[in-house]
């Protein structure tokens, strides 16, 4: 039985157990594995990384997708950036509101791959008439989009190194800001660990906060990567964290095809309670504001290297 190791940081980290690999293919941008684990079921790992797996997944993907497509009054045309497994955009496509979800995903192998081999995962998304699946660079795209164009943007890339680098930057959210539609428009993104890697999370914080005036954090324990994550939902005007319990289910009720499995009412005060490590990582004395100009992170590192 081979142990998947990977870091959170170069002093800690987590391990899980696979059987066997089952496929794996190389892309023109990375290697795509498809592994069995005793703990998680089937496993997406690029690289090496795990990036999506059967357990638990719900709990990233819904905590990403559904506090930004409630809180907007009126999601209907949605941009995912990222997200080739297609989880982000099933959850986008749960809203009845929605009539045009766009996704831009670098690597085609990756959408490819993940409907033959996790079709689970995007549970039919990719063949929804309402998708728009584009390969190609998303900050790319942004950058050559129209003012106003879309309701919410959702972010589901990998860790800020490598070619997900300058998708982290002050100015690529104000390109972002630039093709939200009104101030009531929402940006999510996931924020990196507070306790594993707290420089990064608080450069995304100050980062944000740059570009938009008002910045929320989520907070939940994510199986498959090993410790608390946070995620990340910026607005001019739109606070994602206001809602009670009550708001929360009359919208699911209003406007989503199925209840979340982790997501629920009950769950989503919670998830935006103050978390203690995330105040105390704002002071990290190497956070700062990441631009193109000095894009890499100060807490940048190797999560399978010695």
């Amino acid at each position: 039985m081979k142990k998947i190791i990977e870091r959170l940081n170069p002093h800690c980290g987590f391990f899980y157990d696979i059987t066997k690999v089952l496929v794996r293919v190389r892309s023109a941008w990375q290697t795509i594995e498809l592994a069995e684990s005793p703990e998680f079921g089937k496993v997406l790992l690029l690289d090496g990384i795990t990036q999506v797996a059967l357990k638990g997944e719900e709990r990233y993907h819904e905590s990403l997708v559904i506090p930004a497509m409630l809180s907007h009054p009126d999601p209907q045309r949605v941009l995912v950036i990222g997200g080739g497994d297609g989880g982000v955009l099933r959850e986008v496509l749960t809203f009845g509101t929605v009539r045009n979800a766009v996704m831009v995903e670098l690597d085609e192998a990756v959408i490819s791959f993940s409907k033959q081999y996790m079709p689970e995962i995007s549970a039919g998304a990719f063949d929804d008439p309402r998708a728009e699946i584009v390969v190609g660079d998303g900050r790319a795209y942004v950058e050559q989009c129209p003012d106003t164009s879309f309701d919410v943007v959702i972010m589901d890339m990998t860790d800020p190194f490598g070619p997900s680098e300058k998708l982290y930057t002050r100015e690529f959210f104000a390109q972002v800001k630039r093709i939200l539609r009104g101030a009531e428009g929402v940006f999510a993104m996931h924020g990196e660990s507070p306790i594993a890697r707290p420089a990064a999370y608080a450069c995304i914080e100050k980062t944000l906060r740059k570009v938009f005036s008002c910045v929320k954090s989520a907070f939940t324990y994510v199986p498959m990567y090993g410790t608390l994550w946070s995620f990340k939902f910026a607005s001019g005007t739109t606070d994602c964290a206001s809602l009670s319990a009550k708001d929360v289910g009359s919208l699911l009720n209003a406007r989503c095809e199925r209840m979340p499995k982790y997501c629920m009412p009950q769950t989503y005060k919670a998830i935006f309670a103050p978390e203690p490590a995330a105040i105390e990582a704002l002071f990290h004395p190497e956070g700062r504001v990441i631009e193109d100009r000095r894009s890499r992170f100060p807490d940048a590192f190797d999560p399978q290297g010695a």
